[in-house]
């Protein structure tokens, strides 16, 4: 018999991130959504459940659940998010989780399986009252943060106090969050590539693609074994936000909406810059659709 293993987990929260970090499963999902300006913003699935706190205090604090069977790290430099306008936003530094002095920062927050961490994080931006496009790597998985309302995000963090994160079965694991959470799941994860490039220069160059990710089937391309790749002109603002996306093929089952969905929301560029000025520009990016196939039982 089989099933399919086509779930995903999630859970946003808003300038408040609880970060629960472990392998990603596949449990716990719901479909794609728009990534939307909130201050809250969470992530949760099986293994991992993410969330994070931003303050006008030039202070946020990241939680992490690690509910994996392996270590778990986070990276300043693999924290994105953007402000509503589309400016991109990145924090300092991981200051310290109460077991040292705040002067202790570093560049990365590491989580033992079956362990629960809290930090405190710096930034030097000017606080915005709003952010969208949150989503943090580790390894080849980007994990996608979904926006809440500040009323479900403090039910969100209200129920990780509840959180068994040693528990052994896959079923009461899965049994537990969706008894805890209900269907307010939110957020999804998806694999990803990341081009370790400088986004800035002091010269003169075209634009590059920093972030792309594989775009999951639709469910209906998902039955039939749809695939392919949709090719697209795009437009970058000088942040590097994606203000147009035209797809050049048409793939059926809802493959090519998909893909311009996922490329104008969930890619990052750094936009074409001329004698260190950043500058609106014209790129061609390729998303392409891996076939999944079915797992037997």
């Amino acid at each position: 018999m089989s099933a399919k293993v086509r779930e995903r987990g999630i859970l946003a929260g808003a300038i408040t991130f609880v970060l629960i970090i472990g392998v990603a499963s596949p449990v716990l999902a719901v479909a794609e959504f728009a990534p939307t300006s909130s201050a809250f913003h969470a992530y949760i699935d099986a293994s991992i459940i993410l969330s994070f706190e931003l303050t006008p205090k030039k202070e946020c604090f990241v939680e992490i659940l690690n509910m994996g069977n392996v270590r778990r790290c986070l990276t300043i430099d693999n924290i994105y998010m953007r402000t509503e306008e589309g400016k991109p936003l990145k924090l300092d530094s991981f200051l310290y989780d109460g077991s040292q002095s705040k002067t202790a920062g570093g560049a990365r927050a590491c989580v033992l399986p079956d362990t629960r961490r809290k930090w405190e994080l710096g930034y030097s931006f000017d606080f915005p009252s709003k952010v969208r496009k949150v989503f943090f790597l580790m390894g080849n998985t980007a994990f996608r943060l979904q926006p809440l309302s500040q009323s479900e995000f403090r039910e969100f963090t209200a129920n990780l106090d509840k959180v068994n994160i040693g528990e052994s079965s896959e079923y009461l694991k899965v049994f537990n969050l969706k008894v805890m959470f209900g269907r307010n799941i939110y957020g999804s994860s998806v694999r990803c590539r990341k081009v370790n490039i400088s986004p800035a220069t002091e010269g003169t160059r075209g634009p590059i693609t920093l972030i792309s990710t594989t775009p999951r089937q639709t469910e209906q391309a998902y039955r039939k074994k749809k695939g392919g790749e949709v090719p697209m002109k795009i437009k970058l603002d000088a942040n590097g936000e994606v203000v147009e996306a035209t797809p050049e093929v048409t793939l059926e089952y809802g493959l090519t909406e998909r893909a311009v969905y996922e490329v104008k929301n969930w890619w990052e560029f750094a936009p074409a810059f001329e004698d260190g000025k950043p500058v609106p520009s014209e790129h061609t990016v390729k998303a392409a659709f891996r076939v999944e196939e079915e797992e037997e039982d």
